[in-house]
């Protein structure tokens, strides 16, 4: 696994408070961490700044404690979103955070792009929701179904699968989407995200993504069609 931080150090691209716009936790109000580098290269990406390995600044432990009390003391938040750029790529320094965190009364909403079991396995017990990514090939160029699987079976009781969907989507990967979750567990809620227009990536048609929907229903306990709500609400 790539290397970018220690236990007492990582790089972080930005720390700021706003709603959350995607998923099970739309419209919560959190505290974003977000870690700079990734392992993957989606075309979908909405933060292409954090994928360069390395990106962000390098922030000590206790530059960031101390950001997030900050934030923490201006407004009521429920949880930190530990987010990227890939956040597992940062598992030292991320478990003693987390730990932090909790100490602090303040819940880990933990996403990830679901590739990195290992990692994942290692901080999940300190997670309190984990928003996993389950990539398409034809977004990202290559096949993560085993460290999906993988992913999947470390923590599934905090877990909901997000699934961001474009015009490309091909509908055998939907129903490979569906196998991996009706073999770890049916009642995993699954969302549907309609990928937010970014250069040549264009979201798949309305009539499409309910369609998929409905596919779905019936073979999966909690599934819903969540588009991304940050742009619309010109939030970061």
């Amino acid at each position: 696994m790539l290397k970018l931080s220690d236990a007492k150090q990582a790089r972080v691209v930005e720390v700021f408070s706003s709603i959350q716009g995607e998923g099970l936790r739309l419209g919560e109000r959190q505290i974003f961490v977000r870690f700079g580098g990734c392992n993957l290269h989606c075309d979908y990406c909405d933060e292409p700044d954090t994928i360069p390995i390395p990106s962000g600044d390098v922030w000590p432990r206790k530059r960031l404690e101390e950001e997030i009390a900050r934030l923490a003391s201006e407004r009521p938040h429920k949880s930190i979103s530990w987010t990227g750029g890939e956040p597992l790529l940062h598992a030292a320094f991320l478990k003693p955070m987390l730990e932090w965190a909790h100490g602090k009364g303040l819940q880990n909403y933990f996403e990830t792009n679901g590739t990195l079991p290992e990692a994942l396995r290692e901080l999940a017990p300190l997670c309190d929701v984990v928003s996993m990514d389950v990539k398409l090939p034809s977004s990202t160029g290559r096949t993560c179904w085993s460290a999906h699987l993988e992913c999947l079976r470390v923590a599934p009781e905090k877990t909901f699968v997000k699934v961001v969907l474009t015009a490309g989507s091909k509908d055998d990967e939907w129903r490979q989407v569906i196998r991996l979750l009706q073999e770890i567990d049916p009642r995993i809620p699954l969302v549907l995200q309609p990928a937010t227009a970014i250069g040549d990536v264009k979201p798949i048609e309305p009539e499409r993504a309910l369609a998929l929907l409905r596919q779905a229903r019936g073979l999966i306990k909690d599934v819903r069609l969540i588009p991304q709500w940050h742009p619309v609400w010109g939030l970061p």
